[in-house]
């Protein structure tokens, strides 16, 4: 059975959308989880120094860890 124009359906799709890339970029995910591990670490560093009755090296990790997100978000 022939159909308007000899039967041609027309162009296959092939390429995804304009939109299928999205602002989900594998990338940027893994950066994402980079810097919450990071974050994360800090954070443990800071609870671990003070308990175990170290208040300066607490106050070190904090900093470093402050100028590295400051740096990070700038």
């Amino acid at each position: 059975m022939i159909g308007p124009d000899n039967g041609k359906l027309g162009k296959p799709r092939t390429a995804m959308p304009p939109a299928a890339g999205g602002s989900i970029n594998g990338m940027r995910v893994l950066m994402a989880l980079l810097l919450f591990v990071i974050a994360v670490g800090a954070i443990m560093g800071v609870v671990v120094a003070l308990s175990s009755g170290q208040p300066t090296v607490a106050l070190i990790i904090g900093l470093v860890a402050a100028a590295f997100f400051a740096r990070v978000g700038c």
